[in-house]
């Protein structure tokens, strides 16, 4: 009697256990799915590159155009580079200035040695890493992020480094 009540007992257990794993995957699910609002937005398109030489003709590219580039370096398993994405470059009030610059994202998910080599070239310690090159072609140090930041931050630090497109007034 005793081998056959501890039986069910480990039965119930397992079958709890089971279906509770199959509830927090369908909640990690619902959680991780971006919900769309009247808030968010389609974050402006990005340039994908992963060599040096394509991002150097990116960054020409910019330069030529008088454009400020903006350089995300990310890789697909990184949990913040995926929360700029979900986040902060939906954001209208983000997506509008990004949107006035040559947005280019440097995928280094392969972890190969032509991304290490990159990173090195950069000085890219970690992920995500955020540049921006003014349209002289120069790298403004200062404003380089890394780490993640929420819109207002993100803002704020666009003001702080006057990446901001100006308002041109019609006089």
């Amino acid at each position: 009697m005793k081998s056959r009540r501890r039986w069910l007992f480990t039965a119930a257990c397992l079958l709890s256990a089971i279906a509770m794993s199959v509830a927090y995957v369908r909640y990690a699910h619902y959680r991780a799915a971006p919900v769309q609002s009247e808030d968010t937005v389609q974050a402006p398109a990005f340039i994908t590159v992963n060599s040096q030489a394509a991002l150097e003709a990116e960054l020409a590219k910019a330069a030529t155009n008088q454009q400020v580039a903006f350089v995300d370096y990310y890789a697909d398993w990184c949990i913040p580079c995926k929360q700029f994405a979900q986040k902060t470059f939906t954001d209208p009030a983000v997506a509008k200035p990004l949107s006035t610059m040559h947005r280019i994202k440097v995928n280094l998910s392969e972890n190969r040695p032509e991304d290490f080599a990159l990173m090195r070239s950069q000085a890219v310690a970690g992920l995500p890493t955020l540049d921006f090159w003014l349209p002289t072609g120069e790298r403004n140090q200062a404003a380089r992020i890394i780490g993640f930041l929420p819109p207002e931050a993100f803002l704020a630090h666009l003001n702080e480094h006057a990446l901001m497109p100006s308002v041109k007034s019609k006089e």
